[in-house]
């Protein structure tokens, strides 16, 4: 079964009424004005990716405020914050179509203040409608409720099973992070990938160290081990990058503002060793920059090899007075060529 999207239509998510987003490769690269939606085309396609998981919507609100979610706050997933917008988000691949929508139920509770007594519309559930056919109604249903205790709780669609595996790099520094992953590829005698990747990118880095206390360089002329923490930023995001999409056998991965805490003189060598895994390893890979660097990068690196010109496109995403939301695809020759003649691309 094909697993990479061909396109995805995003309605009333966020602050997107309605985006179609087609012609889908190995690399999406999405660019644009800030608060334009980049992220949120992200988040779009990783709860699509894990429709049958009803916390998703937690996750992705949490990845964006870093703080535990309660079920008000579901409501920043409606587009303009109305609970009439019903989201619904749709993805087409070779051979099926993701559809995802949902809904909340409310539960009425009585304020009582000092002049009067007054009613208000609490969030109790949230119900998930999901299919991968393109037909009228859905086949599957799962929900998320604040249980007697309190707590969130879940019921799940016993009938459905998931195909994909997603994973979502979120603006991170975390070298916990990337400790985790790394030792997980030692387990699978897999860590090889990632000092490769690092050597390309340092050729002093000799190996990597998955200790206790955290992950440690080898590093040429050094008698002891360094710590990454001592390491540049562009090392220690490489490292969690690639130890993550490593680490498991995933389909699809997402990565939130790919150029934070690289310098600008890796991104090249960066794109390089993506596009050469995502080829090798056969991934999709969805990313957000605003970096013109990076973009220089990726396409200096599609010029250098012309095997690796058919496996990106740069999506400028914008907001037209007259068209709404629109994607603009520049592939290889659209991407040189505003680069070129510095066209601005990224608003």
């Amino acid at each position: 079964m094909d697993k990479k999207f061909n396109e995805i239509e995003i309605s009333n998510f966020r602050g997107f009424d309605s985006i179609k987003i087609d012609r889908l490769s190995g690399l999406n690269v999405f660019v644009g004005a800030n608060n334009v939606g980049k992220s949120t085309i992200l988040e779009a396609v990783f709860m699509l990716v894990g429709m049958a998981n009803p916390i998703m919507p937690m996750r992705v609100n949490y990845w964006r405020t870093q703080t535990n979610s309660d079920m008000d706050s579901l409501k920043y997933l409606f587009h303009n914050i109305d609970f009439n917008n019903q989201p619904l988000l749709k993805a087409k691949t070779g051979t099926s179509v993701r559809r995802l929508t949902f809904s909340p139920f409310f539960r009425n509770t009585t304020e009582a203040s000092s002049s009067d007594i007054s009613l208000k519309s609490t969030v109790k559930q949230l119900n998930f409608d999901f299919d991968v056919q393109e037909k009228d109604g859905f086949s599957y249903h799962t929900a998320l409720f604040v249980g007697v205790d309190g707590t969130l709780q879940q019921t799940l669609d016993a009938t459905y099973k998931e195909d994909l595996n997603c994973l979502f790099i979120p603006v991170d520094k975390n070298d916990n992070n990337a400790s985790s992953n790394f030792a997980t590829l030692v387990k699978r005698n897999k860590k090889q990938v990632v000092i490769d990747a690092l050597k390309e990118f340092d050729p002093d880095i000799e190996s990597i160290e998955a200790l206790p206390d955290g992950l440690y360089l080898a590093m040429k002329g050094l008698h002891e081990l360094l710590p990454i923490s001592m390491a540049g930023d562009g090392v220690r995001r490489m490292i969690n990058i690639m130890a993550t999409i490593a680490s498991e056998d995933y389909h699809i991965v997402m990565i939130d503002e790919f150029d934070n805490g690289l310098h600008y003189t890796t991104h090249k060598l960066m794109w390089r060793v993506l596009l050469k895994f995502i080829e090798k390893h056969n991934i999709q890979l969805f990313v957000t920059t605003h970096n013109l660097e990076c973009l220089q990068s990726l396409e200096a690196v599609m010029q250098d090899d012309e095997s690796l010109r058919e496996l990106a496109n740069v999506y400028n995403i914008a907001k037209t007075k007259q068209a709404g939301f629109q994607a603009y695809r520049y592939s290889f020759e659209g991407l040189k060529e505003a680069i070129d003649n510095e066209i601005e691309i990224r608003r």
